[in-house]
């Protein structure tokens, strides 16, 4: 698996992704906006995604996960 890795020399902040993209269906929310961000996505794919997120379903596939949200910690 591979991670990437955004340095911030600003800030001297290191980010690590994780290595599939987070997808998480705003339905069970209550919320009034959803934060989409963008790494490094082609302008055709980040509109493919807002329209996804606006419709209130989540992106699909092998490169999608939903996390462990509904985990019991």
């Amino acid at each position: 698996m591979k991670f990437p890795i955004m340095p911030d020399n600003i800030q001297t902040v290191t980010t690590l992704f994780n290595s599939k993209i987070s997808s998480i269906s705003v339905d069970n929310f209550s919320v009034d906006y959803a934060r989409i961000d963008i790494l490094d996505e082609t302008v055709s794919k980040i509109n493919e995604i807002v329209q996804i997120v606006k419709s209130g379903k989540r992106l699909e596939g092998k490169d999608y996960t939903n996390g462990n949200l509904n985990r019991d910690i």
